[in-house]
């Protein structure tokens, strides 16, 4: 298991894609978040798409979220979030 860490930037970003959402894409959003948390502290390596650096980048319904994965330290950081149409 992995520890899972939310910097203050993507946190503010996911409230402000939240705020300015309808309330069915903040249904799906909240849903879409609470599973990907699930899965980035189980198996970080096996969401979404790999990027240089150890970075990788997954989606949920309307977000595109940027993380970071350290297996020696068996950390996740959750560092960007974007809306997206997905």
């Amino acid at each position: 298991m992995f520890a899972l860490v939310w910097e203050d930037t993507a946190l503010d970003q996911l409230a402000d894609a939240y705020v300015a959402a309808g309330s069915e894409d903040r249904a799906q959003m909240a849903a879409g978040v609470e599973a990907l948390n699930t899965r980035l502290r189980d198996d970080p390596l096996a969401v979404g798409e790999s990027r240089a650096g150890g970075f990788r980048i997954g989606f949920v319904p309307r977000l595109a979220i940027l993380f970071h994965v350290s297996e020696a330290d068996r950390t996740v950081r959750v560092v960007r979030l974007r809306r997206s149409r997905r």
